[in-house]
Formats: C-alpha cells, structure tokens, sequence
C-alpha cells in the first residue's frame, strides 16, 4: 500500500458525504417521518426516521463538459482509489478534471444508454472494461476505436486495471488509449 497522501477536490468530497454535510448556519434536512406498518398484536404505532434518497447522486463528478465514463468495479461505490488515480492523471493529461465528467460504475449502478442519454446527455462516451451490448448499445466497437453514436463520440477500453503498473502490456495499452483520447478530444 503506497503511502502518497492524495488530495480529492472540493466537489468529490461533497459528493462523498452527499447530504450529511452541513453548509453555513442552515440546517436542511431531507428525512421524512414515515409510519411502520401496526403488527396485529401491538397496540401503538411506532415512528421511525428514515433518510430519503430523494437526488441520489448516481454519478460521480459535475458533467461539465457532458463526458460520461463508466466502470465496472465490484469493490467500489463509484472507483476504486488506485483506479481514481490513474484516471485523475488521464483527465489531466487530456486537460480535463473530475468535475467536467460523470463518473458511472455500472457493477452499482445498472443504466442502459438511453437513460444516460436523457439524464446527462454525453457528448463522449467512454466505457472501461463495459461493453457496449451491456448498455444496449448497438452499435459494433473495437477496443480504442471512437465512433460516433446518437450524436455521442465513444470508446472502448480494457479495464482500468490492464494499464494499471510499468509493465511492459500496461504501457502499450497506456499508449493505445492516449491516442484514442487526442482524436477523440482533438488534442
């Protein structure tokens, strides 16, 4: 385990915590009090307090620039913290952040393009270790390939973790992805 101290941006660890921050001197509360349903034999209700989950937040980042990627990672809510990283290096290389993207892990979240499509409405698409019939895309793909669809730029990737090390193969495919990310940025 590495012992680098990393610095998430404001936005993410706003996201993290959802609505169980509080900001300034105001106190806004989502919890709505519902009734427990009566079992026969007792004779008051019972109240209990539930959180809502009325904007759940099923992606991380802003979508600021509409850049949606998705991942499919067992282990992790949105990524896993080594994958964060290689990612965050990626984004900054194509001169972009966490916050121009919408971050998607489709092992939690299970959402078929044309939801994404009306939610959040990518310009770009790209899927690690996803492959495109898993949305119900139809469009044919090959790995580092950009094509346009529905008026969508997408690429496919391995996962994350084949370009993950200094290895010889993470490398190569290192470099087959920074050349489909300048054509498809036009960087």
């Amino acid at each position: 385990m590495s012992t680098q101290k990393i610095i998430l941006p404001d936005f993410v660890i706003a996201n993290l915590y959802g609505n169980n921050l509080v900001l300034g001197t105001d106190i806004v509360s989502t919890e709505k009090i519902i009734e427990k349903p009566v079992a026969p034999k007792a004779p008051k209700v019972e109240q209990q307090r539930v959180t809502a989950d009325l904007n759940k937040q099923w992606y991380l980042g802003n979508n600021g620039k509409q850049i949606t990627i998705i991942v499919k990672e067992l282990d992790a809510a949105y990524i896993n913290d080594k994958h964060l990283q290689f990612l965050s290096n990626i984004l900054t290389a194509c001169k972009l952040n966490l916050g121009d993207i919408a971050l998607v892990n489709l092992a939690n979240t299970p959402i078929l393009f044309t939801e994404i499509e009306q939610k959040n409405q990518p310009k770009f698409l790209i899927l690690f270790d996803v492959s495109p019939t898993e949305l119900l895309i139809s469009s044919a793909l090959q790995a580092y390939e950009v094509v346009v669809y529905n008026n969508c730029q997408l690429l496919l990737a391995p996962a994350l973790s084949v370009m993950d090390g200094d290895s010889i193969a993470a490398k190569t495919e290192k470099g087959k992805l920074w050349m489909s990310l300048k054509k498809m940025f036009q960087l």
